[in-house]
């Protein structure tokens, strides 16, 4: 070798170095590249995802770690349409370098989720998710709008089937997947309308966003809001909520908790009607008691105003006050004649024959009583009035 030789490194050193650049560009810290899936492993053990991304002309290896892979909305195989979030790094055990994967989303996810979020907009500003009616507490019959030979139906007919065998159920199929299928469903939403059902349940099983995709239309989404009948949407999905969710009256995750929402257990409503004859009968018995004692009361009132009862209050009434009255008359005679002796006494004491009595005499002419010698003249003629009797006298001297 001429000039100046270089270093002796290692094959490490070297891959080191590499990754060293790479991480130390910006512009490849934060990638998105589309591209086709190949090569797909999912380790068993530690759920991390390891693929080639390839287009017409190269591929790149890629790696996404379970701490990411967990987060994934769909289900991804090899052929799959992607684009992948993350960063170029270098894998120094085989110096390759590869995109560590944060996130990925199939091919025009991104778009798609604009456009639906646009039409949530457009719809919402029109009204059809405000309408929520309540669901009537005990059906009659139950239309089931869903894929003939899906899980969905038979978990709903299981189900209502369990807790209220007295509802009918009438089950209209629909495509609930693939092309054509948002046609299908609002299609078998329209039909329901002409059947005797109280409610409607519409959807499907789980399954990825694409698999969805019918339930994210405006025609399913107009066909749920035109409906007459109160709606449950359960399009099997717990995380997110579709635009028939929110168009319907209720949303329910599944289609098993649809059927538990839409029927209730018979043997609750049982127990509901006998508590609910339980309250009519004590009711009725406190009302039959207080009837009773306001008959009780009124009966009393009556018996008080009658005649016969005021007639003996009236005769009790004057037995009180002719005895009363005897007794104030005799109080009032006994005062008189103690008043009376009183008064006699007086006068006894003040008559002039009691005096007479006591050995005096009233003297008297034709001119009237004589008290005084000055009224007489000798030859007058006197009387003279005893305590018995009187006399005849002539005076013949005055001293």
């Amino acid at each position: 070798m001429t000039g100046i030789d270089p270093p002796v490194v290692s094959v490490t050193q070297v891959n080191r170095v590499v990754g060293m650049l790479i991480k130390g560009d910006h512009r490849l810290a934060n990638v998105a590249v589309r591209g086709e899936i190949s090569n797909f492993t999912r380790h068993y053990k530690t759920g991390h995802l390891y693929f080639t991304l390839k287009d017409e002309q190269t591929q790149l290896k890629a790696v996404m770690f379970a701490g990411n892979a967990v987060r994934l909305r769909f289900d991804p195989d090899n052929g799959d349409k992607v684009v992948c979030y993350g960063a170029i790094t270098v894998y120094e055990p085989n110096g390759v370098y590869q995109i560590n994967c944060s996130a990925m989303e199939p091919d025009g996810a991104g778009e798609q989720a604009k456009a639906l979020e646009e039409l949530k907009k457009r719809l919402a500003a029109q009204g059809l998710f405000d309408r929520k009616r309540p669901l009537p507490r005990l059906p009659k019959c139950v239309a089931v709008v869903t894929s003939a030979g899906g899980a969905a139906l038979q978990d709903v007919i299981n189900i209502i089937s369990r807790r209220c065998p007295v509802v009918r159920l009438i089950v209209i199929p629909a495509k609930v997947q693939g092309e054509g299928a948002d046609i299908s469903v609002a299609a078998a939403i329209a039909r329901a309308q002409d059947t005797d059902a109280d409610v409607i349940i519409f959807g499907r099983g789980g399954g990825s966003a694409e698999d969805l995709s019918a339930f994210n239309s405006e025609v399913v989404a107009r066909a749920v809001f035109a409906s007459r009948i109160p709606t449950i949407s359960a399009v099997g999905h717990e995380t997110d909520f579709s635009i028939a969710d929110l168009t319907a009256d209720m949303r329910a995750p599944t289609p098993s908790a649809a059927a538990e929402l839409a029927v209730p257990e018979l043997g609750n409503i049982h127990a509901a009607i006998e508590g609910a004859l339980e309250q009519i009968r004590a009711g009725m018995l406190r009302r039959l008691s207080d009837a009773e004692r306001s008959l009780e009361a009124q009966m009393s009132l009556i018996a008080a105003l009658s005649p016969k009862n005021r007639l003996n209050n009236a005769e009790q009434r004057l037995d009180e006050l002719s005895a009363a009255i005897r007794t104030g008359m005799h109080h009032r005679l006994d005062r008189a004649e103690q008043s009376l002796k009183a008064n006699a006494e007086i006068i006894s004491a003040l008559d002039p024959l009691g005096v007479l009595a006591r050995g005096f005499s009233l003297t008297s002419t034709d001119r009237g009583i004589v008290i005084s010698a000055a009224q007489l003249s000798p030859g007058d003629s006197i009387n003279v009035r005893l305590s018995e009797g009187s006399v005849r006298a002539t005076v013949t001297e005055i001293l």
